[in-house]
């Protein structure tokens, strides 16, 4: 018996083998399609639209309060994960450490995309910094993917932007109007504040500003965070609708082996990078072998995997986003595990 699933997932390399059809899960027929985030997670979260779908686990771990508007369950897969002390921004002539943000308007997305969790978590609990005291702009509303209801103890004021939420931050950051960005992709460095064909009818000249990571040695500051924590910060899961596995309770087991064969099949190349264009490859991989061992990407409730979703729950549970931290068997298919 063969069964036709769609999958939306970004085409990663260590997902690719899914895409080429270079590796099959087992009697499953499966299509794939790719939109950018956070259109896929919209997609599946308010419409139900994929079989199966790569979900923010921000996102994942709210719809989990509300399970009978959300009819879809995860596999132990993390497709996507980053570190995320290098994607906290400021501008160059206002320096500053991550120690120093209390008290300072901050941007974000919104309040549950995952990056965010991660960061506030960590600023928080590593750098003793009272999330409350800090005003939190977010540019996009928390209805766009699951309601969340953010705590009254947080002061957040809803700056509603069209167009890229990245760009929004860096406009906000550039123009003063928060003091450091909290993005889920690099800010670029120099910021030209206004478009130019608008600066030239209104007679102004544009104005470039600085921006920078708070973090100036983030790759050392986060390869010792890993070493501390053992943490390799999961940003993203995937799920299968419910109406899948009850029709087809074995297509989870399957789904799940096809993505690990297909990140095996991704290591495995890894192992001599003569396909990519970096010119340092070989040490690139060296480095990261020392510092996160040979497969940080790993699936399954491993203890690594269990140690980051137990402390991704507590921030999240913390920031209002959960009522309290699931057992993690809860948020699985049960056969996966």
């Amino acid at each position: 018996m063969t069964i036709d699933l769609t999958l939306a997932c970004t085409n990663y390399d260590w997902t690719r083998p899914l895409w080429t059809g270079e590796i099959e899960p087992e009697g499953i027929d499966l299509h794939l399609v790719d939109y950018h985030n956070p259109e896929r997670f919209e997609r599946m979260v308010r419409h139900g639209e994929f079989d199966a779908c790569e979900l923010s686990l921000g996102s994942y771990l709210a719809s989990r309060a509300h399970e009978g508007n959300h009819p879809f369950t995860a596999i132990p897969v993390f497709p996507y994960r980053k570190f995320r002390h290098a994607f906290i921004y400021r501008r160059a002539d206002d320096e500053f450490g991550l120690s120093e943000l209390e008290h300072k308007d901050v941007g974000l997305i919104h309040w549950q995309t995952t990056t965010a969790v991660w960061q506030r978590g960590i600023v928080g609990e590593r750098y003793g910094v009272d999330l409350e005291t800090i005003t939190w702009h977010t540019t996009k509303s928390e209805g766009d993917i699951v309601p969340v209801d953010v705590p009254e103890r947080f002061d957040v004021v809803h700056d509603h932007r069209e167009g890229s939420a990245t760009s929004a931050l860096a406009a906000m950051l550039a123009a003063g109007e928060i003091d450091a960005a909290f993005a889920t992709a690099p800010l670029d460095g120099r910021y030209t504040g206004g478009r130019h064909d608008q600066l030239r009818r209104e007679k102004r000249r544009p104005t470039d500003v600085e921006l920078e990571r708070v973090v100036e040695d983030s790759r050392a500051v986060e390869a010792d965070y890993f070493r501390e924590t053992g943490i390799f910060p999961p940003m993203h899961t995937v799920v299968l609708s419910d109406e899948v596995l009850d029709r087809y309770p074995w297509a989870a087991n399957k789904l799940y082996e096809a993505f690990e064969r297909s990140l095996e099949t991704c290591m495995d190349r890894l192992m001599a990078p003569r396909w990519t264009p970096l010119a340092w490859a070989n040490q690139y991989v060296e480095h990261q072998r020392e510092v996160l061992g040979e497969n940080p990407w790993e699936y399954g409730l491993t203890d690594g995997n269990r140690t980051a979703l137990s402390t991704l729950q507590r921030y999240a549970a913390d920031h209002g986003l959960i009522p309290e931290p699931y057992p993690l068997e809860r948020l699985f298919v049960e056969s996966t595990l």
